[in-house]
């Protein structure tokens, strides 16, 4: 359970008005340019097994340095993961994960292996298409002309810009944000959906060869399908804070956009920034790092099954 105590440590519930403190830059995998704005130092590597893993690193530029807790103990990880309703059906699986195994015919470990890695390789390829080509029309994210807009309805051109010290979103800035934000969020929901979905179905088509490996490796698919279920509720809370999480970053940036404008701003102004090469850009590179580190949580723990029931096989 070392993946589900990652999670734990990525969705710290926001409180008051630490939830608006800007995010921590960085800069793009892509060939972007970067951002302009002061960075901060990454946040220091803790000793004594601290979690490191992919949705650790893909978290940094969403969190504020002092939402790094000490890591977890797994098992208390895992037992704060079930709660009444998971326990009642762990139970009623582990009363069960010692009968006879369903039929299935004899499965190859290579096969199954393959099984495996061409439908993780289709997977991540579709999800990096759909950033690859975020601002192409099919996928409905504003475009400049039409952020603009959206912008002058809100009355955001007029509203005097805050100062150095200011923490407070003006509420026509918290108008735009609204309207511009919606297509984001869905496309980012819609595509990490899919893909959490795709990596679901893969599983359940392994199912059948992995019970024809034998029946410790039967025995084996049953106990992953019974921690699975009775965590199922908490983790899916867990994943719902990624819209949050991902809401703020977009307000903080734009935040720090609107602060920057001159007055009075124009069109030409505002779109740089709104672009693959501007600080919308940027948030779509770290809210696919995102993605694909919860892509990689779970494909990481469907690879630990199939490799453990291939041993068990042998």
């Amino acid at each position: 359970m070392a993946h589900s105590a990652q999670i734990v440590e990525l969705f710290p519930a926001p409180e008051g008005e630490a939830a608006e403190e800007a995010p921590i830059r960085r800069a793009p995998a892509t060939g972007r340019r970067t951002s302009t704005a002061p960075r901060r130092s990454p946040p220091p590597r803790r000793s004594g097994g601290a979690l490191q893993g992919p949705l650790t690193a893909a978290v940094e530029p969403f969190a504020a340095d002092d939402e790094r807790p000490a890591a977890p103990d797994p098992a208390s990880v895992l037992a704060g993961l079930i709660d009444l309703r998971g326990g009642v059906a762990l139970a009623e699986r582990l009363a069960e994960i010692d009968g006879p195994p369903p039929a299935a015919p004899p499965a190859d470990p290579a096969a199954v292996r393959a099984t495996l890695h061409a439908g993780l390789t289709d997977i991540e390829a579709r999800l990096d298409d759909a950033f690859t080509h975020a601002f192409r029309p099919r996928y409905r994210l504003p475009n400049p002309t039409r952020a603009w807009l959206i912008i002058e309805r809100a009355g955001l051109p007029e509203t005097p810009r805050p100062g150095p010290r200011a923490r407070k979103h003006p509420r026509a800035l918290k108008v735009a944000n609204r309207h511009l934000w919606a297509p984001i969020a869905e496309f980012l929901d819609t595509h990490l959906k899919r893909a959490r979905f795709a990596l679901r179905d893969l599983r359940a088509e392994l199912e059948t060869p992995l019970y024809g490996l034998g029946e410790e490796a039967a025995r084996l698919v049953r106990l992953d399908t019974a921690l699975t279920e009775a965590t199922h509720g908490a983790a899916e809370k867990l994943y719902r804070r990624l819209s949050h999480t991902t809401e703020q970053a977009f307000a903080a940036r734009m935040f720090d956009a609107f602060r920057g404008w001159p007055e009075p701003v124009t069109a030409e102004d505002f779109a740089p920034g709104w672009s693959a090469e501007g600080w919308l850009g940027d948030l779509l590179a770290d809210a696919q790092a995102l993605a694909r580190a919860v892509v990689h949580h779970e494909r990481a723990r469907l690879e630990a099954l199939v490799e453990s029931a291939c041993a068990l096989a042998g």
